[in-house]
């Protein structure tokens, strides 16, 4: 799971720390600054299923890519960023089933939240993404996909606009395609603000990291197993059948 580094909003617990850890062994990680160029491997990492204040019915879905039957009894807010590998990890292991078992037989639909925290080419990835819901939405979710598909090394702006329009066209039409590499750029600072909404929302709902999803009022926060999450989803839809 990709997390939000604490020390970015508690400058004097850096000071605190450089004291108490001088002449330690420096490790270098992750900041979610979108200034770290480091790589990290894909690994499964877990923590345990914690309850909300909030359910994923009460999140806001407005102007956000949706997936699945409006009138699904259990709905999953997912908080996510393109350049995020363990969101990669998901998608590639664990959406497809969500998606086949739940989306598709109508028992869950999916609220898709940016959470871009990890640099440049995440915001622009997630301009891009709202145009393809403006202009295709029943495109979206392999859209959403396919950029996971070709996701490159983390910060070395790999998503040029070259990049992103190949692989819009691997989905959409030309005249689509043509159309969402237009609207990314002349909406981008609407779509930044519905970005940065999503990502507000997403702290205020405990969420510091990538992936997150909240199952009903069930927060799963990294990149789960298919049959850990399914576990969640499913203690979920018995709840609302008691």
């Amino acid at each position: 799971m990709r997390t939000i580094n604490p020390a970015l909003y508690t400058p004097i617990a850096i000071v605190v720390a450089g004291i108490v850890v001088a002449g330690a062994v420096l490790i270098i990680g992750h900041s979610g600054s979108g200034t770290d160029t480091t790589t990290t491997t894909a690994t499964t990492t877990t923590s345990p299923s914690t309850a909300s204040t909030v359910n994923a019915d009460q999140v806001s879905a407005t102007g956000n890519p949706t997936v699945g039957d409006a009138n699904a009894p259990l709905t999953i807010a997912y908080w996510f960023d393109y350049q995020c590998p363990f969101c990669k990890q998901n998608e590639l292991t664990v959406m497809p089933q969500i998606m086949t078992n739940y989306v598709d037989t109508g028992k869950v639909k999916i609220v898709y939240k940016d959470f871009s925290f990890l640099g440049a080419d995440s915001d622009t990835l997630g301009h891009y993404g709202r145009a393809v819901w403006a202009v295709a939405p029943n495109l979206f979710e392999a859209w959403h996909a396919a950029v996971y598909q070709n996701q490159g090394e983390e910060n070395t702006g790999w998503a040029t606009t070259a990049e992103i329009e190949k692989i819009t066209a691997s989905v959409l039409s030309p005249a689509q395609t043509a159309q969402v590499m237009q609207l990314a750029v002349s909406n981008a600072t609407k779509y930044q603000a519905a970005m940065d909404a999503d990502k507000q929302e997403g702290e205020n709902d405990g969420v510091d990291g990538t992936p997150a999803m909240l199952i009903g009022n069930q927060l799963v926060a990294g990149a789960e197993t298919y049959a850990q999450v399914s576990a969640v989803i499913n203690a979920q839809l018995a709840a609302l059948n008691k």
